[in-house]
């Protein structure tokens, strides 16, 4: 590791609950509610999933979105001192026996969630708790945030591959009896297929879909929400129901089409919690 990934690795650790969580936090709010990174994007994408609230209602939601980015990020820090502290900021678990049932099928589990909450903490509690778990992830381009990000994952015992690597990887984990993670509300780009999420026809990742159909494991939703800074509530639901058309192509298109739906139910239980400034409707950005 990296001497200055080392630095902020340190420095990040000794951030805990309380005023210097606090203090860190009315910081990095002020500068960024003060610039607000992609508030168009975020605001065109609130009008999509809510067009019945009211201008005063969206900002809302866009100025909270902003505060769980800041938290998300401190959140992540504070708990490399200790990752066993995540216990302690879970209040709260639904529908934990979906697991035990999925593990006992033998096929493995496909665990779906979205950005929203902290996702990072939900990774580590489920590594901890209920892993192995390997996460699809998509590797920043630069190696310096790649190095960091990936050290702190793996305080907590998370195992990743980048999306690009060969699926034979992912099948694996499956085929092991192991979880695999996928976080399938981003742009699918070039690779993704267009299926209507919020109404619009959009790329999405078929992942979930795809290694679904391939190896039969349940695919499981699971969502974090924050209840407060380090207090949680997580919430498990059944395994997606979903059956075989007359092609593979058409079966994976129409699981995905209950995953964006499951992934709508999902951002609407907490929205302001979700990554909206993401350029999730690409194929209508103004």
């Amino acid at each position: 590791m990296s001497y200055w990934a080392k630095v902020i690795k340190n420095i990040g650790s000794r951030i805990q609950p309380g005023w210097s969580a606090n203090a860190a936090a009315a910081t990095f709010l002020a500068i960024l509610k003060t610039i607000k990174p992609r508030a168009a994007v975020a605001r065109q994408n609130i009008a999509i999933a809510f067009p019945e609230k009211s201008q005063q209602e969206r900002e809302k939601i866009l100025s909270e979105s902003y505060e769980n980015m800041i938290w998300t990020g401190l959140e992540f820090f504070a708990w490399q001192k200790n990752p066993a502290c995540i216990k302690d900021w879970i209040v709260e678990v639904e529908g934990e026996h979906y697991f035990d049932a999925a593990r006992e099928a033998g096929k493995g589990t496909i665990i779906m969630t979205p950005h929203l909450g902290n996702w990072e903490l939900l990774a580590s509690w489920l590594a901890q708790y209920h892993g192995p778990v390997t996460a699809i992830v998509r590797h920043s381009d630069s190696s310096f945030q790649k190095e960091l990000i990936e050290s702190l994952r793996r305080t907590s015992g998370l195992k990743t591959i980048d999306k690009r690597e060969p699926m034979t990887r992912a099948l694996g984990i499956l085929k092991r009896n192991e979880s695999l993670g996928i976080l399938p509300d981003q742009h699918g780009g070039s690779e993704g297929i267009m299926v209507p999420f919020f109404g619009v026809e959009t790329s999405t990742v078929a992942g979930a879909a795809v290694f679904a159909v391939l190896t039969k494991a349940p695919i499981i939703s699971v969502q974090i929400m924050r209840l407060a800074p380090f207090r949680f509530k997580i919430i498990i639901d059944a395994p997606l129901e979903w059956t075989k058309g007359p092609d593979r192509d058409t079966t994976i298109r129409d699981l995905t089409i209950t995953v964006n739906k499951q992934v709508e139910k999902m951002i609407k239980r907490a929205p302001g919690q979700w990554l909206w400034q993401h350029r999730r409707f690409r194929e209508i950005e103004s």
